[in-house]
């Protein structure tokens, strides 16, 4: 038997839709220059840190207007079923995310989730100003695709004898699903997964996430037998 982390996305994954996408949407005037930024992105051209920190200085918002629009936003509606469901079995849950800190602090906070462990780039603000972006996991040694270096929070899980489970849908989630022992995926990942032949299951919602867990395995508080 082994412990079960599940380590998951945000954007998009746990929240309904990409948050940090649609806001820079919103408050980036030049929005050619923006979709410019994101082709870049997308095709490998500029790594997401360098995305971001370009997409700030183009943003023109303010942290009231972040408030109001982060405001909108919801989360999966089985998510916290599914975290009851993870402390009933001691299986830990790590949330990472290469997207801003700011708006994943407040939405858990919300959702009466702001106990649980998280890691994103760091929104800088000065009085109500957002500033700029901080990068406190970018990963120069070994990576430099993504802002927060999701593949080193699974790895550092892994060395401590957990059996990793990924789930995700988005570009910046390619890596780790590529080192994740289980792998859900929807999305962009989904679509990665099915072409470059990564074992993975297909999910929608974590009820989705949850079923999977006990159809395909046998938990014992916190273990799992294969």
């Amino acid at each position: 038997m082994r412990k079960i982390a599940i380590i998951s996305d945000f954007d998009g994954t746990i929240s309904r839709r990409d948050i940090g996408h649609h806001f820079f949407g919103t408050f980036i005037p030049d929005r050619e220059r923006w979709l410019e930024l994101l082709e870049q992105w997308r095709m490998g051209l500029i790594s997401s840190r360098e995305c971001l920190e370009h997409e700030m200085t183009l943003v023109r918002a303010d942290r009231e207007d972040l408030d109001v629009f982060v405001n909108g936003e919801s989360i999966d509606p089985y998510f916290k079923d599914f975290i009851d469901f993870c402390e009933r079995r001691s299986i830990v849950v790590l949330i990472t995310s290469d997207g801003l800190d700011y708006y994943i602090d407040r939405l858990l906070m919300r959702f009466g989730l702001g106990y649980l462990e998280f890691n994103a780039n760091r929104l800088r603000l000065a009085d109500t100003a957002l500033e700029g972006v901080e990068f406190p996991y970018f990963n120069a040694m070994e990576c430099t695709r993504c802002g927060n270096c999701k593949r080193f929070h699974l790895e550092k899980l892994k060395s401590k004898g957990y059996l990793t489970v990924y789930v995700g849908n988005g570009y910046s989630d390619r890596c780790p699903a590529e080192h994740a022992d289980i792998v859900l995926a929807k999305g962009e990942l989904l679509d990665h997964c099915r072409a470059q032949r990564i074992a993975h299951i297909q999910f929608e919602n974590f009820r989705d996430v949850e079923r999977e867990l006990t159809s395909r395995f046998i938990l014992h508080s916190g273990n799992i037998s294969l």
